[in-house]
């Protein structure tokens, strides 16, 4: 049972949400009016929240700025956040995305869609719990293998910044919708090595491998707006504005040094070293438009190929260990 925290100033809307919370089944409901209140509730809570609902439009403390204080508290740096408001507040929700949210409900509230994003919502936290167990399992246990997630799952990589759930990034393009996805582009980093290194290293060691690589292209990145997730089988996607001055090879290049100066400075030569590869940016077209996802997964497919340009990486690489 999902234990959920509501936020929004309209009392109205209030009593329309608690009707269909209980016709769905989720009783376990706490409502706030304000954001200051919703801090309140989850200080005093005696037991972390698993869910955010959060309408936008809110006087004094505003939902962006609510995201951005339940993502800095402990209790609330993992959990899912939906927003919901109205239709027409776009600029709102990409900074609602860009601040936690992993996806977005418009008013008029629609009761099927409510449960749609509850029961994806509950598909999330299931994966939560058991990668916290986990933890807890091979912390006390010394355990390495048993009931961890499979290669080519998404891992949500909540102990690093800046690093979204894959499901949040794909939420958010079917969010903006087929003609507002031509203001983006997407390109993917792919670890060249991972199968192999899944295959010998321990499930906490492969993630905290994902986390130093995150970290790494994640702060590559850092000056340009960005949305960056992992997507599994070693692939992080990363969600750019179209006309993002971006040099793959460059970037691919930069990543590696990086690692490899990570790497040593951990002065243990046996550990396993990822390596990267970075796809080309992929702009949908016009004409071309589908399923917004389907561009995510036209960078994933490109990243699996080496770019044309790999002299450039290489000699990049060679000046930086001169």
């Amino acid at each position: 049972m999902m234990r959920i925290l509501a936020v929004d100033d309209d009392p109205v809307f209030r009593e329309i949400l608690e009707s269909y919370m209980d016709r769905l089944g989720y009783p376990d409901v706490t409502y706030a009016t304000s954001g200051p209140e919703a801090l309140k509730f989850i200080q005093a809570a005696p037991q972390p929240f698993d869910c955010f609902l959060c309408d936008i439009e809110m006087p004094g403390m505003n939902g962006i700025e609510l995201v951005r204080n339940i993502r800095s508290t402990e209790s609330g740096k993992r959990a899912p956040v939906v927003m919901i408001t109205s239709m027409g507040d776009r600029d709102s929700v990409d900074g609602a995305f860009q601040a936690g949210a992993i996806d977005y409900l418009s008013k008029p509230l629609d009761i099927n869609q409510l449960r749609g994003r509850l029961s994806a919502v509950e598909r999330i936290v299931r994966e939560s719990r058991r990668f916290e167990s986990m933890k807890a399992m091979l912390r006390d246990h010394d355990a390495i293998e048993q009931g961890m997630r499979d290669f080519d799952e998404p891992v949500a990589l909540n102990d690093v910044d800046g690093v979204m759930h894959y499901v949040a990034v794909k939420n958010y393009l079917e969010t903006v919708g087929r003609l507002r996805m031509m203001n983006h582009a997407a390109m993917c980093i792919h670890i060249r090595n991972a199968e192999k290194l899944f295959g010998l290293m321990t499930r906490t060691a492969f993630m905290d491998m994902l986390g130093d690589v995150a970290e790494t292209a994640h702060g590559e990145l850092q000056t340009m707006h960005h949305m960056f997730a992992y997507a599994g089988s070693g692939d992080f996607v990363a969600l750019l504005p179209r006309l993002a001055a971006i040099d793959p090879g460059e970037l691919e290049a930069l990543i590696n040094i990086s690692l490899e100066q990570f790497y040593d400075q951990l002065d243990e030569p046996d550990v396993m070293r990822p390596v990267v590869t970075c796809g080309p940016v992929v702009r949908p077209a016009l004409l071309q438009l589908g399923d917004p996802a389907s561009m995510l997964e036209k960078a994933r497919s490109l990243a699996q190929f080496p770019l044309p340009h790999k002299n450039q990486s290489k000699s990049i690489l060679q000046t930086a260990r001169a």
